[in-house]
């Protein structure tokens, strides 16, 4: 690919005009479908040939869900960074593995619309200090239906890409003068970065359209992958005339509702700008059922290889770091935080992160809503 055509994807994107480029699935696949490996190196000398590699595949194939704690003191394990899915079901249930909810309380069949809002970002020590010696780190969410609303529409994914610029940058630590104005300062150990952060962006229209996703038949898929870079990747330098001093995590790039043939050719090109990852949380997507009646057109309860979707929370969390139940089991859930029972919400983010100091975890929100996405016609 030519200087030129790479500077063209450069403009396209800081203009904020890429995404919807790859709307169009004859643009994106001309423009995503030819980058392979020795083109990626042409592009971007310092790819990360394993990340393009990952995300030239990522909607290839299905993650198997996780379920249950590693036992600690175990080598690495090749999927020791894919999410584990937990749900949380309020006192009563406590914290359940999501591949193991009960079918029965699913919507019985049919469409569903469902709403992913992302809540809260907790980082563990020691990803913190692997932030705060890298330039950048990114977030991003992505939902896809299994099928497309008619046989003769493509399925759509609705995907996010959050970032942030600096780690030294964004996670300051408020400081209240004499006057009892707040202010900020850049962190410069670890123990002042605040490690629990609220992400969710309501006013954004890309965070607003992940609130409405329809899954025809209630089927779709779910992948969440977190990581931080060495140094600023040719993404991210594109990124940095975007983001602003607004958190840690702001939604820059929104493909809501992008046919998969677009979104694989995105991928294509979002591979060839990574370079120097250190993934957090890292996972293809994973199969979810939102109804009864998918679960049983995969085999039904026990056979079918996803997790369920409960209206509720949820909390992902990498293989590596998943806390034993017995753990999770002193803690309660309050506004996105994993903390102890009778905590008052002024000291939710404090508890949080005295609580798991060695887990990272992303919380969600979700809604699951009855719906027909396409009704059916009277006859005459």
């Amino acid at each position: 690919m030519s200087n030129r055509r790479r500077d063209f994807l450069k403009e396209l994107l800081v203009a904020g005009t890429l995404p919807g480029l790859f709307g169009s699935p004859g643009v994106g696949l001309a423009l995503g479908g030819v980058i392979d490996q020795d083109a990626a190196k042409r592009i971007n000398p310092e790819v990360d040939l394993e990340e393009h590699s990952f995300w030239s595949d990522f909607l290839s194939s299905d993650a198997k869900p996780i379920v249950g704690a590693r036992p600690r003191g175990r080598g690495p394990q090749s999927d020791d960074a894919q999410p584990v899915f937990l749900h949380w079901g309020g006192k009563d249930e406590g914290f359940l593995y999501a591949a193991e909810l009960d079918a029965k309380k699913l919507v019985p069949a049919g469409d569903v619309m469902i709403g992913v809002n992302t809540s809260t970002v907790k980082i563990a020590e020691q990803d913190l200090k692997t932030f705060q010696q890298t330039q950048n780190a990114q977030l991003r969410i992505d939902v896809a239906q299994t099928t497309g609303v008619l046989p003769i529409i493509e399925a759509m994914a609705y995907t996010v890409v959050g970032a942030m610029r600096s780690i030294q940058t964004q996670l300051a630590t408020p400081s209240t003068t004499s006057k009892g104005a707040t202010t900020s300062k850049v962190a410069t150990t670890p123990k002042a970065a605040p490690t629990v952060q609220n992400i969710s962006v309501s006013s954004d229209a890309a965070w607003q359209k992940m609130q409405n996703i329809p899954l025809p038949r209630g089927e779709g898929r779910w992948a969440l992958n977190l990581e931080a870079q060495k140094k600023d990747s040719l993404f991210a330098t594109i990124l940095k005339h975007l983001v602003g001093e607004v958190g840690l995590f702001v939604p820059m790039i929104g493909l809501p509702g992008i046919v998969l043939s677009g979104l694989n050719s995105f991928n294509n090109v979002y591979g060839v700008l990574h370079s120097g990852t250190v993934p957090i949380i890292k996972g293809n997507p994973v199969r979810v059922f939102a109804t009864q009646d998918a679960v049983q057109q995969n085999g039904g309860q026990g056979s079918a290889t996803g997790i369920l979707l409960h209206p509720g929370s949820y909390i992902l969390v990498s293989a590596a770091q998943a806390p034993p139940m017995s753990e999770l089991s002193k803690l309660t859930y309050s506004q996105g935080r994993l903390v102890p029972p009778g905590t008052a919400i002024p000291d939710l983010d404090a508890a949080a992160a005295e609580s798991l100091k060695n887990v990272t975890y992303v919380t969600f929100e979700v809604t699951v809503r009855p719906t027909t996405l396409v009704p059916s016609t009277p006859a005459r």
